[in-house]
């Protein structure tokens, strides 16, 4: 992991867990046992039960993905082809769960949230002056609505996706002492099992319970990830608004510079070298995060765009049916995955083009007024700002509106083809 230089940093002892949003995150997740607590420095012994459950569930997680390629295997011929969507949907969504398990257990990505929770966070960085301040009040106010959007979106997809099996298998009598002729449960999520629980109460309720939990873990790993990386990106752009409040404001001698003595020269010269410093050093600091976080991130960036291009498509054809029961099981899901493509898209998106501006903040400077070693030092700033803050997917795919754009409008196009085969 690189040096980061956090000169610019003030009272890096502060305690951002005293934000609301900041205990919700670290809450949601250990309830996934995904939070870095060891890296944090936690060595109790509820640190190590969290990391037994996160193996524990991850192996679950990892046998069902198994199972349900087996299950897919065996029944593809039977399923009607709206069916097999919502058996390759699971499959999918439990693929995910098993890649985003396991950034808890990569070294770089828990380094990056330790970079964060302890220094890049703009607590630490909110005394610098009172625009900074302002911009970490700004933020905090995002994140904490951001934090009860999300819990809400949660908690109504993963209801919604198991009560209506629920309700559909309750509605067709399937819980009477006598059952209707040539009905089976209906679940949420189908697996091969050596017992019955097509036709079995008992194997229903068993399987019933052990895919609400499953329902929890999976949407939880996508819901809960994607709102951290949202927490950060927001302080990455709150970080470069400090810098670009700082460059303007940066001092400026009024009439022929030509004319003025040679004390206020001097005075100006060593006023404009200490803001040079501070941009600089605050630039870097913002430069090496998010090169970091780009390496941690790197294979997750590359999987989240493939379950995209896979998801979209699949959950349209789910809902083309148009059936209550469909809308209201697959219709959060499908609003959620499309929201989650257009936010994660549009805020890089900003980042790439809040630091592609940071060229022209710097050419704006008075650099005429300035002697030939700040104008070197100008110089110097001007090349390290052309290369946009910009994330990249494997290192290649930017992650950004275009991306998006390219996405949806794939997805679109393999949804009419399928629901063209489909009818």
């Amino acid at each position: 992991m690189a040096h980061v230089n956090l000169d610019i940093a003030t009272k890096p002892s502060k305690d951002v867990f005293s934000l609301g949003y900041m205990r919700l995150i670290r809450f949601l997740l250990n309830t996934l046992g995904q939070w870095p607590n060891r890296m944090l420095g936690d060595e109790s012994r509820l640190a190590s039960w969290l990391l037994v459950y996160n193996y524990t569930a991850l192996g679950i997680c990892t046998l069902c993905g198994f199972n349900l390629m087996l299950y897919a295997k065996m029944n593809v011929k039977k399923l009607p082809f709206i069916d097999a969507g919502q058996c390759y949907t699971n499959l999918f969504l439990d693929m995910l769960y098993i890649q985003r398990s396991t950034l808890s257990l990569q070294k770089k990505y828990c380094s990056v949230v330790k970079e964060f929770i302890l220094k890049f966070h703009l607590m630490h960085h909110e005394d610098k002056n009172s625009f900074a301040a302002q911009e970490y009040r700004r933020i905090n106010k995002i994140c904490k609505i951001g934090s009860i959007v999300y819990l809400v979106e949660v908690t109504c997809g993963i209801l919604g996706y198991n009560l209506v099996p629920l309700y559909q298998n309750y509605n067709a009598g399937m819980f009477n002492e006598i059952k209707p002729e040539n009905k089976t449960f209906i679940h949420s999520i189908y697996f091969v099992l050596p017992f019955d629980y097509s036709t079995d109460t008992t194997g229903y309720f068993i399987v019933f319970c052990f895919n609400f939990i499953a329902s929890y873990w999976v949407p939880s790993a996508m819901c809960y990830y994607d709102f951290f990386v949202f927490i950060i990106l927001f302080h990455v752009s709150g970080h470069l608004n400090i810098v670009i409040n700082t460059m303007i404001n940066f001092p400026r001698l009024s009439g022929d510079v030509g004319k003025q003595p040679k004390e206020i020269m001097e005075e100006y010269n060593k006023a404009a070298f200490i803001q040079l410093k501070d941009v600089i050093q605050h630039y870097q600091v913002i430069k090496e995060f998010m090169t970091e976080m780009g390496e941690a991130l790197d294979f997750t960036l590359c999987t989240y765009l493939a379950f995209h291009q896979l998801m979209c498509c699949l959950l349209l054809l789910e809902c083309s049916t148009l059936e209550p029961e469909a809308m209201v099981k697959y219709g959060m899901l499908t609003f959620y995955v499309f929201e989650q493509c257009i936010l994660m898209s549009v805020i890089f998106e900003h980042i790439n083009v809040k630091s592609e501006s940071l060229g022209d903040r710097v050419y704006s400077l008075p650099w005429e007024q300035m002697d030939v070693k700040n104008r070197k030092i100008l110089l110097m700033l001007l090349r390290n700002v052309q290369n946009p803050l910009a994330l990249k997917a494997g290192g290649m795919v930017p992650v950004g509106v275009r991306t998006m754009s390219s996405i949806m409008r794939t997805s679109c196009s393999y949804f009419l083809f399928l629901k063209t085969f489909a009818d």
